[in-house]
């Protein structure tokens, strides 16, 4: 996955792994939706920020 300087790779996997809790797919399919998040994180930064901060403080408490 590319970092992108908006949003750093490790806040990206925190979200990707939070919305595909248990996937077990291909790697592609998954890089399929790191894109679309990317994308649609561009389009809405607050709601980006929100979504980031809830799935960092799931990830936290599952640490």
């Amino acid at each position: 996955m590319a970092e992108n300087s908006q949003h750093p790779e490790e806040q990206i996997e925190v979200v990707v792994n939070c919305i595909l809790v248990n996937y077990r797919g291909d790697s592609e399919w998954r890089g399929r939706i790191v894109h679309v998040i990317l994308e649609w994180a561009e389009e809405h930064p607050d709601e980006w920020d929100e979504l980031q901060a809830r799935c960092q403080q799931r990830h936290e408490a599952l640490a």
